[in-house]
């Protein structure tokens, strides 16, 4: 786990005034959008403003792609005092990936590069916001043959295809105002399963062993809904039934702190 530092901003000062002492933020608005920034191999499409990757030639279903839809402005989630698994009064449903399975022919997505932003404004007290850096996930993904020989144990035919998390999987905390707060976003619905996937499946994925991921069936849409939660302590989330803990990766510097020494 990291543990990031933040940037003093006096205009942040002087919109907030002088105040004796800090309180812990009890309410936050979060500003959340993911897009496709990378994609892999030549012949894979990304277009509606960067939010669909599509591949393939139809073979009378469609193309297959990958969708993320992205919330809308201005969620509001309270500060969850405490550790061990969130509660749903304190979780706010947050991106969705839609991946649409369909028979293709010809080229097929490999590998892409999912970009999160994420900007944290206080409501309760109210405070200026700031943003955090951006996460980049690292996604590798097997288009199946198809042929009856399936990479994943027990999927039916046509077989089902394989999707997995390969970086961006850190549980991380930052500081505010003197306080310290856990961001932390994991599966909370949708019909795919994010989970350790067989070592058979992770090597077919070209993935290292015990890779994060889950597996999705043919000619259907399959959706996995994450959650974001903001804690006091880290969280910890039950593996594997579709919860496993995928903390935001907010690795680096540049997050906007108030400042750390406070004016009377």
């Amino acid at each position: 786990m990291k543990h990031l530092t933040t940037t003093v901003f006096a205009a942040a000062a002087l919109l907030m005034g002088a105040h004796a002492h800090a309180a812990m933020v009890e309410t936050w608005s979060v500003d959340i959008e993911g897009l496709w920034t990378a994609q892999g191999p030549a012949g894979v499409t990304r277009d509606l403003g960067d939010t669909r990757l599509r591949w393939g030639t139809s073979t009378g279903f469609g193309q297959s792609s990958l969708v993320i839809t992205n919330p809308v402005p201005g969620l509001s989630v309270d500060t969850y005092v405490g550790a061990g698994v969130p509660p749903a009064a304190n979780t706010v449903q947050t991106l969705t990936l839609t991946h649409a399975n369909n028979p293709i022919t010809g080229t097929s997505l490999q590998n892409a590069t999912l970009t999160v932003s994420l900007a944290l404004t206080p409501t309760v007290p109210v405070a200026p916001g700031f943003p955090l850096p951006s996460i980049n996930y690292a996604i590798q993904f097997l288009e199946t043959s198809n042929d009856g020989s399936c990479e994943v144990v027990g999927s039916p035919t046509p077989c089902n295809d394989i999707f997995v998390l390969t970086s961006g999987l850190l549980n991380e905390s930052f500081n505010y105002d003197g306080f310290e707060y856990f961001v932390n976003a994991f599966p909370i619905g949708g019909t795919g399963v994010l989970q350790t996937l067989d070592a058979g499946v992770c090597a077919a994925a070209g993935a290292a062993p015990n890779c994060l991921g889950f597996t999705t069936v043919e000619r259907l849409s399959n959706d996995l809904i994450f959650g974001l939660a903001i804690s006091t302590e880290p969280l910890s989330v039950p593996e594997p039934a579709g919860l496993a803990l995928v903390g935001l990766a907010l690795a680096g510097a540049g997050v906007a702190r108030r400042r750390q020494t406070r004016q009377d």
